[in-house]
């Protein structure tokens, strides 16, 4: 028992001996980076960039009532009908609608013992139905977009919401904010170099984010506006002025409905634009020169 102790001891004692005679270069690499054997600089490059907004929405929502539901769904449809293809008239293809249609029931009151009015929600209690068709617009030419909701308007809608105008990032946008913030990481890595008088060298690392080399792209973007922007102005007619083409007409209600450009110019309020910002960061690592 004594020998086979002393064996398995020896045995213990001699693995890390072992171990230690064959270098693991592998773990070696992840454990100590190569830019720490050397002096180096580490900079964190920034670029925040203001675009003009490429994008705005807004929403609009026409009511109908009649006793009967067809009847008003028919009304309310031709209403958005008229109001899409006036959108479109004046927007043209940069202007992406989405309609909806619902119809509500509009119930007999009667009074509680309290004095509040309840709805009396039984089949044979409906007075009235009320149909609602929405749009909601997105216009990928903002100069287009004001004119665009004027021609809503001019339809008298219950409602409307203010137009928004935000960013949507491109890929030529994030590239251009990218190589901006390299840039910028660059004059750092000088600046730096140039105070402790040294020069830079070989560029050993970079990488997107706000380090250390770690990251991600961030930005700030969107602002809603009450109103929108204004078109073009109109010029002066001639003398004497010809009658207004229509930009768009249909029927509604039996009715024929008109929409001119005049309509459209009264209603367009105009609005200035808030700039809208992207911005990145890389984190660059230089070697010092000799």
């Amino acid at each position: 028992m004594h020998r086979l102790a002393s064996s398995l001891v020896a045995l213990c004692l001699a693995l890390p001996a072992a171990a230690q005679s064959v270098p693991d270069f592998q773990n070696e690499a992840f454990v100590t980076p190569y830019w720490t054997r050397v002096p180096v600089i580490e900079v964190l490059g920034r670029a925040n960039m203001e675009v003009a907004p490429n994008r705005a929405s807004f929403s609009v929502t026409y009511l109908e009532t009649d006793k009967d539901s067809k009847k008003a769904m028919q009304l309310a449809v031709e209403r958005g009908r008229l109001a899409y293809d006036t959108i479109k008239k004046t927007a043209g293809e940069s202007a992406r609608i989405q309609s909806s249609v619902n119809v509500t029931a509009l119930y007999e009151q009667y009074k509680d013992k309290d004095g509040n009015r309840i709805d009396n929600e039984r089949s044979d209690k409906i007075r009235a139905y009320e149909a609602r068709v929405s749009l909601s617009i997105v216009v990928d030419q903002v100069s287009k977009a004001g004119a665009a909701r004027a021609g809503a308007l001019a339809l008298a809608p219950e409602n409307s919401t203010g137009l928004s105008t935000y960013l949507e990032r491109t890929t030529d946008m994030n590239r251009a904010a990218y190589e901006a913030a390299v840039e910028d990481g660059t004059a750092r890595a000088k600046a730096t170099a140039e105070a402790s008088g040294a020069v830079i060298g070989k560029l050993m690392v970079v990488q997107e984010g706000t380090g250390p080399c770690l990251g991600q792209w961030s930005s700030m973007a969107g602002s809603d506006y009450d109103y929108y922007r204004s078109a073009p102005a109109a010029m002066a007619p001639p003398s004497p002025p010809p009658p207004p083409a229509p930009v768009a007409a249909g029927m509604v209600g039996g009715r024929q409905i008109t929409i001119t450009q005049a309509d459209i110019d009264t209603l367009n309020l105009p609005s200035d634009d808030k700039p809208q910002q992207i911005s990145a960061s890389v984190c660059m690592i230089y070697a010092l020169g000799k």
